[in-house]
């Protein structure tokens, strides 16, 4: 089963440069208002947007996630790659993202991708606790 460790709400924020994704920027007080998503999330690869501002709610929580591929080279590549994540954006509503796809159960969770362009994992859905997990190393904002 997929290793998940309790999540923790925690207060953080990135800078206003609106194209960089998240693993590049140092954060600051614009990512959140009152621990909910202050921007629109997107995806990092396409236009997508993947959840409204105030969707979800951000939270330590540590998680071995595959890198992300797009469908069809995930055909091609037999590697296992995976990244200990611990920053996310949770999400408590499974119908609450604008944009998201979700794959069949891999050891209790389900992966999530992106609806248009297929990139994924960008988090996932534990099927224990019904809430959904996206990255924030694998997002941009709006």
């Amino acid at each position: 089963m997929a290793e998940i460790v309790e999540s923790v709400s925690e207060d953080l924020s990135l800078p206003s440069d609106k194209s960089s994704t998240t693993e590049d920027m140092a954060l600051n007080s614009e990512l959140t208002i009152e621990g909910k998503n202050s921007k629109e999330i997107k995806c990092h690869r396409c236009p997508s947007i993947i959840l409204a501002i105030s969707a979800a709610t951000l939270v330590t929580h540590k998680f071995k996630l595959p890198d992300p591929q797009l469908k069809e080279d995930k055909e091609k590549t037999t590697t296992d790659d995976t990244t200990t994540t611990t920053e996310y954006w949770c999400v408590d509503n499974m119908y609450a993202f604008e944009n998201v796809g979700f794959s069949h159960n891999v050891d209790g969770v389900k992966y999530l991708i992106c609806a248009d362009c297929e990139i994924g994992p960008i988090g996932f859905y534990d099927l224990d606790t019904k809430l959904s997990y996206i990255s924030l190393s694998k997002i941009t904002y709006c």
